[in-house]
């Protein structure tokens, strides 16, 4: 059942495998050093001659020389073994055991936790005064900036605007500047992104976390401060908003989208009055059993602000364990976010040191930092655009990805011809194995391994065509980072296309005009909200084609319907809320070309239809 209705304003339409490419330059990890810079000398009135001095410090140069080159072999050899046993690895204990030991876990805690407290962003659900800016925009100018620099080219006169530079700095009162410079914004969605000031400090409370993780499911932390401020104004307690209205729920969350979240979070928090008393509970299991509240949602809340134990998985921080742990596949597998992620995100949350008496200090941080931290890290120099590079980054030392990264590059663009063709024998029987007997890393991807080895080989060889003067060992950790996790699977988004009638009257004695509006249906897209009268003409998940359906990845073709069918279509529909006679009435095509909108998962392209009505309408709901 739809509810219509005739609204007096205009604003409700919202709602490969193929032969590594030979150089014939040597890797410079393997080709030794065997110039040397010659040092002037002061030749002394002695018996020695002025030749010997300079044969010595010839001596010493070389033997200088040759010890760097033989730790650079060292080093090579030993990347060359990791790589191999990468490509070699058949089960996801690997990960752990190489790469996120009970050592090194610890370390990674203690470095996550210290960077944290020094450098995060300041935002009102931490309970932090003012101002609150939680853009990264200027960090990804930054982190673009590093690695231009650092691969030979040079940008506003050759400064290297990412290194060395505190990352309070991409988050603090300047970083609206940054965005104006970057990024060529409207002006509105610059005010709306614009810090958000308050004196005083509030309490870090479970409520409050809970308002914010359910605010931040698919929107920016810049675009939630000031809804979650003004929602924590008018609802500061699970109470007000439990005896709140679906329509003051639904006023303060116009403009964050994805309304269901809204009607959750206010059947969740009746259920936790009704059945609570009020009082969040301090268990992800219990917390699970509220409205609107999954996994991550509870165990963000139950280590926040209990100092629960527990791990807090998003795509954030599973980057950041895909490039810790070297994970050949993407952050969206169900077996990386649902299930193992996990249990490799507890092993850092739970890092102890082996010494007992140091599990005790501060600076392992509670839950609640080591979590944030690692999600703040995944947002910030752990982004898809983060370099693995940056002296800044907490997490420099333990990338496998850089590793694997200067491993792939030494292999590609080196002539040493026993390691080149071993590691491409193993790489090709990767790529095109066909054993459904063997055993297989559950982490990484069918074939993953193989696939990012050629990704990352691709851009290594681009990059240096591109930057001949820059150094490989650099150019290679940064391919190695930004082809770790791989790109998930294109998906088409479904397309549908609507005829829209937009219809005015004037209405009882009233001379401002009414809009004809229905309430769209309880559960589904957009659920209870109101919008013009529409009907669907097309759509992709119901097209008869066989190709179109099959081909997901392929961009779907959407047809030209015929505009009389477009418009009979609304006349039917139009015709069981009004008279048929006024439904039948000549409607003009607004424009001779739709309006096009884009949700997360479908698109529509709505063709509108306009027309006046001149008598008074009395439409009653039903």
């Amino acid at each position: 059942m739809r509810i219509i209705s005739f609204v007096p304003h205009f604003a409700a339409l919202t709602a490969r495998h193929h032969p590594i490419i030979n150089s014939h330059k040597f890797h410079p990890i393997l080709r030794p050093l065997l110039s040397y810079n010659s040092v002037p000398h002061q030749i002394m009135a002695t018996s020695v001659s002025a030749e010997e001095p300079r044969k010595r410090t010839c001596k010493s140069n070389n033997t200088n020389s040759s010890s760097r080159a033989e730790k650079k072999r060292k080093s090579a050899n030993s990347d060359i073994e990791l790589l191999q046993n990468w490509i070699e690895h058949d089960n996801h204990a690997y990960h752990v055991d190489t790469f996120l030991t009970s050592a090194k876990a610890y370390q990674i805690r203690i470095r996550l936790v210290s960077w944290y407290r020094a450098n995060r962003r300041q935002l009102p659900w931490r309970g932090d005064p003012g101002p609150y800016d939680g853009s990264t925009v200027g960090y990804a100018a930054s982190a673009s900036s590093t690695k231009t620099s650092s691969m030979g080219k040079k940008k506003n006169g050759g400064k290297n605007n990412g290194n060395g530079k505190d990352i309070r700095s991409f988050f603090g009162g300047s970083s609206k500047a940054k965005r104006e410079e970057t990024i060529n914004e409207p002006e509105e969605e610059k005010k709306e992104e614009s810090d958000v000031t308050e004196s005083t400090s509030r309490e870090l409370t479970a409520y409050g976390v809970w308002v914010s993780e359910i605010m931040l499911q698919q929107t920016r932390v810049e675009a939630v401060i000031k809804y979650w401020i003004k929602w924590m104004d008018s609802f500061p307690t699970v109470h007000s908003l439990a005896n709140a209205t679906p329509e003051e729920v639904n006023a303060h969350w116009a403009g964050l989208g994805f309304y269901r979240r809204a009607r959750l979070l206010h059947a969740g928090a009746k259920r936790v009055v009704d059945e609570y008393g009020g009082i969040v509970p301090n268990t992800v299991d219990e917390l699970m059993k509220i409205e609107g509240i999954g996994r991550y949602t509870a165990s963000a809340i139950a280590s926040i602000a209990y100092g629960v134990e527990v791990p807090v998985v998003d795509g954030n921080v599973c980057r950041v364990l895909s490039r810790l742990t070297g994970i050949a596949n993407h952050i969206k597998a169900p077996v990386m976010k649902d299930e193992i992620g996990w249990i490799l995100a507890e092993k850092v949350v739970k890092a102890r040191s082996s010494s007992a008496s140091t599990n005790t200090d501060d600076k392992l941080g509670t839950p609640g930092e080591v979590n944030q931290a690692l999600m703040e890290l995944g947002a910030t120099y752990c982004s898809p655009a983060g370099s693995g590079i940056d002296t800044n980054d907490p997490l420099v030392d333990f990338y496998a990805s850089t590793k694997l990264g200067r491993a792939i590059g030494c292999v590609t663009m080196c002539d040493e011809g026993a390691t080149k063709d071993r590691i491409e024998d193993l790489v090709a029987k990767g790529a095109f194995s066909t054993d459904k007997n063997k055993s297989r890393c559950r982490l990484c991807e069918l074939n993953g391994a193989s696939n990012a080895f050629y990704s990352i080989s691709d851009r290594i060889t681009a990059d240096l065509s591109t930057s001949p003067s820059a150094r490989l060992e650099t150019v290679s950790a940064i391919a190695g980072h930004a082809c770790l996790p791989i790109p998930p699977p294109k998906k088409a988004k479904r397309e549908e296309v609507l005829a829209v009638a937009v219809i005015s009257s004037r209405v009882a004695d009233d001379d401002r005009p009414r809009w004809l509006m229905v309430k769209r249906p309880s559960e589904g897209l957009l659920a209870g909200q109101w919008e013009f009268p529409n009907v669907e003409v097309w759509n992709s998940a119901k097209a008869d084609d066989k190709k179109e359906k099959t081909e997901k990845s392929k961009t779907i073709e959407v047809p030209l319907i015929d505009p009389l069918l477009r418009s009979k279509a609304l006349t039917s529909f139009i015709g069981d809320i009004l008279d048929e006679s006024i439904a039948k009435q000549k409607r003009k095509q607004i424009k001779d070309a739709p309006i096009t909108h884009i949700f997360s998962h479908v698109c529509h392209t709505m063709w509108l239809e306009y027309n006046h009505l001149d008598e008074d309408i009395a439409v009653s709901r039903r």
